[in-house]
């Protein structure tokens, strides 16, 4: 093997050293990932719904969906609070995505105290519930006769990716396609860390005046429904009196509108840090599976580069 490494040309020598070097990079970089996600897990102290601080704070509870139309599942149509998928296609002796997305729909988080609407929008989401099936259209479909069921999600990556490189595997057979998809189900534990924050009265009032510009961009459009209802003396025209009543009209209607669309709705929300630098997190694993998770990719991490450093010594050592 010595005499291998010294033989080799330039161009697959210095390659392999990149290479190298870019794994053991990595691998330093997923050290740090790792902890610093856990440490930041295990020093946020959890607070309730309806007295959390403004800022960043750590949340638990149960995922709840949102009244209005339903987040769904593509591949299974299953009813959830978020899901993510892939679907990847057999192309001769390996698999290929050609589909993958994530939901990116408001849900809640619900303690005993109250609700919170969740973001997923920028969160790094670990979800437990996962499925794994075969197929032979892109859509997917429901599961069928190859649906392996609702699992942790290791246990389906292992599914996937154990023995089934090599023409579909025994679980595959001939099917072309195979799917992939997690999801967080209404009822589920609920762990999250981010920017929480409480609409105030600013707030609301924001909300009223955008709803009252709505609703009078919505009048102009329509000249005959604005002079039907507001030239009150049929002079054709709407004149500067009568459009200032049709505004106090429209502040009226708005807050009506707004007080309708927030009765039962949380006056909470949690989203990403603006600033970037503190993670955005949610979960359905508990706080401590979350946290062990994080450090056994720290722990791997380390593997990679201690293993990848020192490839990228014995290179040099035996080159040069």
């Amino acid at each position: 093997m010595v005499d291998d490494i010294a033989q080799l040309p330039p161009f697959p020598f210095w390659l392999s050293v990149v290479l190298a070097v870019g794994l053991a990079l990595f691998g330093l970089f997923a050290v740090y990932r790792g902890l610093h996600r856990a440490r930041t897990i295990e020093n946020a102290p959890t607070a309730r719904v309806r007295s959390a601080h403004q800022g960043y704070v750590e949340l638990v509870g149960k995922a709840q969906v949102l009244e209005g139309e339903p987040i769904v599942a593509p591949l299974s149509g299953i009813q959830c609070c978020w899901y993510r998928f892939r679907v990847e296609e057999r192309d001769q002796r390996r698999w290929r995505a050609v589909r993958h997305g994530e939901s990116d729909g408001l849900f809640l988080l619900r303690d005993d105290t109250g609700d919170c609407l969740i973001d997923p929008e920028g969160a790094i989401i670990t979800a437990q519930h996962a499925e794994a099936w075969f197929g032979n259209g892109e859509f997917g479909g429901s599961p069928g006769v190859h649906h392996r069921g609702l699992r942790p999600r290791g246990q389906v990556e292992r599914l996937l990716h154990a023995g089934l490189e090599l023409g579909g595997g025994v679980l595959g057979g001939s099917s072309r396609y195979r799917y992939w998809e997690q999801v967080i189900l209404p009822g589920d534990p609920l762990y999250a860390v981010g920017h929480f924050k409480s609409y105030d009265d600013i707030d609301h009032r924001r909300n009223r005046q955008e709803l009252t510009a709505e609703l009078l961009r919505e009048w102009k459009r329509n000249a005959a429904t604005l002079r039907a209802r507001f030239d009150r003396d049929r002079n054709g025209r709407v004149d500067a009196e009568e459009w200032e009543h049709a505004r106090r009209v429209a502040a009226q209607e708005a807050a009506e509108r707004y007080a309708e669309q927030m009765r039962g709705q949380q006056l909470h929300s949690l989203a990403r840090p603006a600033d970037g630098r503190l993670p955005y997190l949610i979960s359905n694993l508990p706080e401590f599976g979350l946290v062990k998770r994080y450090r056994w990719s720290a722990l791997g991490g380390l593997v990679l580069f201690f293993g990848a450093g020192a490839a990228a010594v014995m290179l040099f050592s035996t080159r040069f």
